[in-house]
């Protein structure tokens, strides 16, 4: 996958947990997306690492499933170019991804989400329910571009994750992605992607055991591994500058299968699910 550059992120585990503890309600409805942009280039002739901070806020659902939405912040922090054009570590909110593999077309690296406690949310029945506790998912990813460049970008990503910190399971993802520079300034960025859940995810975020049930009133559940949800990200970059950049993004996921017939879903939230956010960017 080539990586957009001028507003993409950057981070490690640690700077991961540490902003998702820090905005817990940002981490908690902002599912991932990603950020086209230009390709990694130097800034002001200068060679070597790019670095990329960003600031800005999303509307996003409350909690997966959630019809409740609310503003949240939304970071973005990116070093690439590490030793090739195409290596970086990217940050974009709580969720983490990178490349290490020096090529112009494979991708491989790791990534990682932080999902933070689900309690204390809008819906009072769903609230009713015991908290799901916090997970910290690691994974790897890897990917394939079938062509690449600055003019445009299309391919394939998978990218597998688990709860490291727990017990909320594990998920998969396999992601098309196309990229296209509208003109000197300005690029637009399409991706569509599909999500496998395992047992252990379906049932912390979508099942209903009979203890709940009776907290809540709601029906129990039993959610079972499967295809938890497709989604779509449309995003447009415009660049002021080298150094100065504005993104626009709209993200748009459907749950399906157990995770939309859930009654955390079904009775009290929404199969669909949202996103609109804007951030600025400074590349450095």
């Amino acid at each position: 996958m080539r990586v957009p550059s001028l507003l993409a992120l950057a981070g490690c585990g640690s700077i991961l947990a540490g902003l998702a503890v820090s905005f817990p309600a940002a981490a908690q409805g902002v599912p991932t997306f990603d950020v086209p942009s230009s390709t990694e280039e130097t800034v002001s002739g200068r060679t070597g690492p790019v670095f990329t901070l960003g600031l800005g806020a999303a509307f996003a659902p409350d909690y997966e499933g959630s019809d409740d939405y609310k503003a949240v912040p939304l970071w973005n922090v990116r070093v690439g170019n590490l030793y090739h054009p195409d290596t970086y570590v990217q940050l974009l909110g709580p969720t983490l991804k990178s490349n290490f593999l020096p090529s112009d077309h494979w991708r491989l690296g790791v990534s990682g989400r932080y999902i933070p406690e689900r309690d204390d949310v809008e819906d009072n029945r769903v609230d009713d329910l015991h908290a799901v506790d916090a997970a910290a998912m690691l994974g790897v990813m890897a990917g394939y571009d079938f062509f690449a460049g600055p003019e445009q970008d299309l391919g394939i990503m998978v990218d597998v994750k688990q709860d490291v910190s727990g017990n909320n399971g594990a998920t998969a993802t396999l992601q098309g992605f196309y990229g296209a520079a509208l003109g000197p300034r300005s690029r637009f960025g399409l991706s569509i992607d599909t999500t496998w859940a395992d047992d252990d995810y379906m049932s912390s975020y979508f099942g209903v055991n009979a203890n709940n049930a009776a907290r809540s009133g709601l029906d129990r559940f039993n959610a079972d591994a499967g295809l938890k949800d497709v989604g779509a990200t449309v995003s447009y970059t415009y660049a002021f500058g080298e150094r100065w950049g504005i993104t626009a993004l709209a993200r748009y996921d459907r749950l399906l299968n157990d995770a939309a017939d859930s009654p955390i879903v079904d009775d009290r939230g929404d199969a669909n699910q949202f996103i609109l956010g804007l951030l600025v960017n400074f590349t450095f």
